[in-house]
């Protein structure tokens, strides 16, 4: 079964990946953190923007950033 997953790297980017499947997409950049909230990724900048973006339908990417501010 598994369930998606949102991490950061050290890179800064942010990774959305299944518990058992593995690596999805990376996406984004200086990223600090980033949590799923529904079919959306919070993410917060080392600037201090928020950054959404929107899981896409067959969950294995993201599409966007749909909202920045």
């Amino acid at each position: 079964m598994g369930s998606l997953g949102v991490r950061v790297l050290p890179s800064g980017k942010a990774q959305l990946y299944h518990t058992r499947r593995g690596a999805y997409s990376t996406f984004g950049n200086d990223i600090m953190t980033a949590i799923i909230q529904g079919g959306e990724i919070h993410c917060n900048t080392k600037q201090g923007r928020t950054m959404i973006y929107r899981i896409n339908n067959s969950e294995t990417g993201v599409v966007g950033p749909i909202r920045v501010w």
